[in-house]
């Protein structure tokens, strides 16, 4: 009996003595979180305005060329819309722009005044559409913040109400910001659709003014680094949506000599520093193993998207086809490439996946996870993707709808009722309109975009009338 007394004071020493060693261990150990999700969105970057696509002579982005190295790019990455808004509220919900009935830019005038304005000498009337991202919507913010994630909106949200212009600080409706979808923290996000001074102060109610002269693309990467060190204990969501390079084209003077006058090509470098900048910082705090970093834009670029067709507000190539890499070292091999076409609606599913939330608990989202393609697995599924866009734009292909099913393309013009049909592998930057030669694969296009557009019922453009 007093043997087994001694052996069990031992035990209980043993024990007593493990549970300070524990949190010892613990300490110089990271616990494994769900991966973290870091997601960066550049506005109108074009599909060559990055140097690794060695398009343009004299572009400098080594970061994200880095960024490209470590991870999978994807060539054929599309957004749903060629300008910005509509984009934006498909990555927050997973779904067309034409089922949210947010298919247009949300005008920094008002609607009627923008309507107006567009409408006049057409044949057409714009397709209706929102103002905002609808509160009842759920975002990937909110799928997330439920798991745990620690959510922040740092940058342009261009999701909150029309007529910003009129304002002094971007703030239509405090119900529409970020900070009401999910996202814990909302530096920078409000209605403005560009900024309207680059340089501080910013006249931006949801981002303090610190030092007058401080550029924003420098103050928003700053905000991301200081939210990367705050929450690094636990899993988080951060999306770094920058207002650059989108005009005003304005830039530190330095960078714009060291680019020999191009402000657009120093705001795309500013841009490249600060993404250097937030990867410095994953790296530093060993977190970057477990985070997925994704690297996109809102849609197709201003200045010229060679060798693509077209530019931002066109349903051409160059309007929606952009630049796009994932870094995630547990999932994928560096140094990949994906030629795979996808869309901004496949994020919303994808980081479900990544956060380990059955998609079965989100049924709304019509995008497919892109994690089959992220592992260079075969199943993932084949299908049509799919723009509608009853809007105006200056010059390109706009007024219309697309749909694209393996290497065809076919654009619908609303206007005339006529289509164009490409074949993008032998002709990306479709010049050669295939319609009449195949007839068969343009009416089975035609057909499906058309069924599409009722089974989501897209708002269509209405024939002006003229008052007598």
């Amino acid at each position: 009996m007093q043997f087994l007394k001694i052996r069990l004071r031992r035990i209980q020493t043993l024990l007593f003595g493990l549970l300070f060693l524990i949190p010892a261990y613990l300490k110089g150990k990271k616990i494994q979180n769900p991966p973290n999700i870091v997601f960066i969105m550049v506005d109108d970057l074009g599909y060559a305005d990055v140097a690794y696509m060695n398009q343009k002579i004299g572009i400098h982005t080594p970061h994200i060329n880095k960024l490209a190295d470590k991870g999978m790019v994807f060539s054929q990455a599309y957004t749903t819309a060629p300008v910005c808004s509509p984009t934006r509220a498909s990555l927050m919900t997973g779904k067309y722009p034409a089922t949210l009935k947010m298919t247009c830019h949300i005008p920094g005038l008002s609607i009627e005044k923008y309507l107006k304005k567009v409408n006049n000498g057409k044949q057409l009337k714009e397709g209706h559409f929102l103002d905002h991202l609808p509160t009842e919507e759920i975002t990937i913010a909110e799928a997330l913040k439920d798991k745990g994630y620690t959510t922040a909106y740092i940058g342009k949200w261009h999701l909150g109400g029309d007529g910003s212009v009129y304002s002094q600080d971007g703030i239509i409706n405090e119900a529409y910001l970020p900070d009401k979808q999910g996202f814990d923290i909302n530096i920078g996000g409000c209605a403005y659709g560009q900024p309207k001074s680059y340089f501080d102060p910013y006249r931006n109610g949801t981002i303090k003014d610190r030092k007058k002269g401080d550029y924003l693309t420098d103050r928003l990467g700053d905000e991301s680094i200081k939210f990367i060190e705050n929450h690094q204990e636990e899993p988080f969501f951060l999306m770094l949506a920058t207002y650059a390079v989108h005009t005003p084209l304005q830039a530190p003077e330095d960078m714009i000599e060291k680019h020999k006058g191009n402000k657009f090509f120093a705001m795309i470098e500013m841009v490249d520093n600060n993404v250097g900048k937030v990867m410095h910082k994953l790296e530093e705090l060993e977190l970057t193993d477990n985070t997925i970093v994704i690297f996109y834009s809102d849609n197709g670029g201003l200045w010229g998207n060679p060798p693509l067709k077209g530019k931002k507000g066109t349903l051409n190539e160059g309007g929606i086809r952009v630049p796009m890499i994932v870094q995630f070292p547990q999932k994928v091999k560096a140094g990949t490439h994906c030629p795979t076409p996808i869309s901004t609606i496949d994020f919303f599913p994808t980081l479900l996946e990544v956060a380990g939330i059955p998609l079965s608990d989100h049924p709304q989202v019509e995008g497919q996870s892109l994690m089959p393609l992220l592992q260079e697995k075969n199943d993932f599924p084949e299908r049509p993707l799919y723009w509608h866009f009853p809007h105006y734009r200056k010059e390109g292909t706009s007024m219309g709808a697309a749909i694209r099913e393996k290497h065809w393309k076919l654009i619908h013009s609303f206007e005339d009722d006529t289509s164009l049909l490409f074949n993008l592998t032998a002709d990306p930057g479709e010049s050669q309109n295939q319609a009449e030669n195949f007839p068969e694969i343009r009416n089975d296009l035609l057909k499906k975009l058309k069924q599409w557009q009722k089974d989501v019922d897209a708002e269509m453009p209405e024939p002006v009338t003229i008052n007598k």
